[in-house]
């Protein structure tokens, strides 16, 4: 009986991806010919009006947790329990008597409810297929122990080994300043942002830092008594806390920037290269080939392995998203797509020759992408499409 109730459930996560056969339902015939009561439980949650557009979600759908569950459950002992299937903690079902396949399949419909991307709303205004709204401020952070955890903008407080307390206020997640323990210098987090969404934080040593969306910092507990050493992996803003005998480093995969104290952008999404504007103070850069270059304010550097670029930088365009806002300036198309896909987190996709002329102007991160894309198009010579999270680019005429 369970076995063919589990059968049943991968029969209906197919029923809604759209990929149940011929051969799938000649099965199912034979099932409800051994159980007839499994044929009602089939109309009830195939009659209830489930979206089958989200192939996506079902197709992805882990129910090996779930199952462990029911496997383990115990039928006279009715109780409130939390199911966890990936990212989703605490959701609490009511689990009854032989209740093995309502246990699934209402985790299933519950967490199909949940997982439709609350981002994509209905456009008003545009005539597009759909709106997106913009990203906003979220991040996971990985503790010293393996342990992740979702951060927001609420107050709380996490708990590292050896009590060490991380706290959580105005937005931002604060480190303990000053720690005599040694050995937590040896302990690594990782603050890691996802698209559509940005984090800002305070170091150990109060060096301020605004993570953008796609990024990844890591850093110890505690820095060491010689110097202070961070890893990035995206794009982030540093307000870098002075201390003139022990040295801020962030490493990128294509080489160390090292400063004292001091402002800049650095940027390390490109698998070629990386480049840092410097805000104020002053910065040194040492790619993979050891090559050494100061920078003066003012200045943007591109490196990579084996080369370092330097030119005069537009600080308002490479800060710009710090700032709240999009800022292009000689951009082509698919460099203003690649920023507006990291923030609303969307697929791009180009249809026929593109233009290669470049556009300029600003845009606030905090209107929707079809009122963005009415922005850009408005001088671009493009048209696009929005369908669910996916943004097609193509020639007007």
């Amino acid at each position: 009986m369970k076995d063919h109730q589990f059968i049943l459930v991968d029969y209906l996560v197919k029923h809604f991806s759209g990929t149940l056969s011929h051969t799938d339902i000649q099965s199912l015939q034979k099932i409800f010919e051994d159980d007839p009561t499994l044929r009602d439980q089939w109309e009830k949650y195939t009659s209830q009006g489930v979206k089958s557009s989200d192939a996506q979600f079902w197709n992805s759908l882990d129910l090996n947790q779930a199952r462990a569950k029911i496997l383990t459950h115990e039928p006279a002992k009715s109780a409130i329990r939390s199911v966890g299937i990936r990212s989703i903690r605490n959701l609490k079902i009511y689990v009854g008597i032989a209740a093995s396949l309502l246990v699934i399949i209402g985790i299933t419909l519950f967490l199909n409810t949940i997982h439709q991307d609350k981002q994509i709303v209905a456009d008003q205004v545009y005539q597009y297929k759909n709106d997106v709204l913009p990203g906003g401020q979220k991040a996971t952070l990985t503790l010293s122990n393996g342990k992740t955890v979702e951060l927001s903008q609420e107050q709380a407080t996490l708990k590292e080994q050896h009590g060490e307390q991380l706290q959580i206020s105005d937005g931002q997640l604060h480190y303990k300043q000053n720690s005599e323990l040694a050995e937590l210098a040896t302990l690594k987090n990782t603050l890691t942002v996802p698209a559509s969404g940005f984090y800002r934080m305070v170091l150990p040593d109060g060096t301020k830092v605004w993570v953008n969306s796609a990024s990844e910092l890591s850093y110890p507990l505690a820095f060491g008594k010689s110097i202070r050493q961070v890893e990035l992996r995206g794009e982030a803003y540093f307000e870098v806390a002075h201390e003139k005998n022990r040295p801020f480093i962030v490493r990128t995969a294509h080489g160390d920037i090292k400063v004292l104290g001091t402002a800049f952008n650095l940027t390390a999404y490109n698998s070629s290269s990386s480049n840092v504007t410097l805000i104020n103070g002053s910065i040194q850069l040492t790619n993979r080939n050891k090559t050494t270059k100061q920078l003066i304010p003012g200045q943007k550097a591109e490196f990579d392995g084996s080369d370092m670029r330097i030119s005069k930088a537009n600080i308002e365009k490479e800060t710009a998203w710090q700032q709240g806002y999009f800022y292009f300036e000689h951009d082509q198309i698919q460099d203003i797509m690649e920023q507006l896909a990291r923030w609303y987190d969307i697929k791009v996709i180009y249809q026929g020759q593109i233009t290669k002329k470049t556009f300029g102007g600003s845009i606030s991160r905090s209107v929707s992408l079809a009122e963005a894309l009415e922005l850009i198009k408005r001088g671009a010579g493009v048209e696009f499409v929005i369908d669910q999270k996916t943004v097609t680019v193509k020639n007007k005429n």
